[in-house]
């Protein structure tokens, strides 16, 4: 499914082998099933379902059914897959069937930089979006809503050196358009919190932060998909601003590990879903250089910003390792792959 790499996802069905009474026979929702995070997660619940032959139903929340199966859906042996089209933003309108899920992943939303300026769709999309999804969707059977939220609700980190906490207190510039996502994002982990208390619900607020792997956008403002991007292209690496920024990066595969370990917890939690380690933009690039083989980086230093104004954008993920979480794939291996899926795409 989705031409992911075939030993990613058995590594993943393997990791999860044993959890029968976590997912076996359980009912999913997935939003934002066309995402790169999306893909990854229906890819390794269907690899469940076939290597561990756990009987797992995945239902797809979809704007066109028949794009996303005619374009992703490569593999003939998928179990239990359905669908429901429509937006997330008109929920309202479908018909008023029936539904019951054990578990709803909320990650109708775009990541990119277009979409987090756009005060209206983000809204519209993210608050408005979720209080229908809830109406829609959440139901007795509802046991725990993962939510799909962000590093950047914590607003600016740089004085977090060592990565930012879970509790770490969130410190926003509101002058700032750039700022909106994140505060949206919370603002959804709030309306979530607040269902946990009125209902049985576990709630995870997954805080997403910066990953690499098959189907990541390479011409987004994601730097490291934008040099990758440059290696197939056989053009030099381009840094915009002085590379001095600090990100980190987690393998896709491992990001999925980290999201399902997430899951599998009895309680309610805020979790860090990143890598906690630290490289700059013009190490990455020297980084990306050596194991693609391009030996051309340029760095323009020419003043250009992150939106949200986010230089250092580090997660502590001291909670994820103890949920038992370890990391499977390196920086470097996951550059490699990443090139590897796209030049073979």
């Amino acid at each position: 499914m989705f031409k992911l790499p075939k030993q990613d996802l058995v590594n993943l069905a393997k990791e999860f082998s044993n959890d029968i009474n976590t997912f076996n026979k359980k009912s999913f929702l997935i939003t934002g099933g066309t995402g790169f995070i999306g893909k990854w997660l229906i890819a390794t619940l269907n690899e469940l379902n076939k290597t561990n032959d756990f009987n797992i139903s995945l239902t797809i929340l979809t704007r066109d059914k028949n794009k996303f199966i005619s374009t992703f859906i490569d593999d003939k042996d998928i179990k239990n897959l359905e669908f429901i089209e429509s937006d997330i933003r008109y929920l309202d309108k479908i018909d008023n069937k029936e539904f019951n899920f054990d578990y709803i992943i909320l990650g109708a939303n775009d990541a990119t930089y277009d979409f987090s300026l756009n005060p209206n769709l983000l809204t519209d999309t993210l608050i408005s979006g979720t209080r229908l999804l809830i109406e829609k969707f959440v139901t007795n059977k509802t046991k725990k809503i993962l939510h799909l939220s962000s590093g950047a609700v914590y607003g600016d980190i740089a004085e977090c050196s060592s990565g930012v906490k879970e509790n770490d207190k969130a410190n926003f510039d509101i002058t700032n358009l750039g700022s909106m996502y994140g505060i949206s994002k919370l603002l959804v982990e709030s309306i979530l919190n607040d269902l946990s208390i009125k209902k049985d619900i576990k709630i995870i607020n997954a805080r997403c932060f910066a990953f690499v792997g098959p189907y990541l956008p390479l011409d987004k403002h994601f730097a490291i998909g934008n040099f990758i991007n440059n290696c197939l292209n056989s053009e030099p690496i381009i840094v915009n601003g002085d590379g001095s920024p600090v990100r980190s990066y987690m393998y896709a595969a491992d990001m999925v590990k980290g999201l399902l370990k997430s899951l599998q917890s009895k309680e309610s939690l805020a979790i860090n879903i990143g890598s906690d380690k630290a490289v700059s933009i013009s190490d990455l690039a020297n980084l990306v250089s050596n194991e693609l083989g391009n030996p051309n980086v340029i760095i323009k230093n020419n003043g250009e910003s992150h939106p949200e104004k986010a230089n250092y954008y580090l997660p502590d993920i001291t909670l994820l390792k103890s949920l038992g979480y370890e990391e499977s794939y390196d920086l470097e291996s996951s550059i490699t792959k990443t090139y590897k899926f796209y030049k073979d795409l």
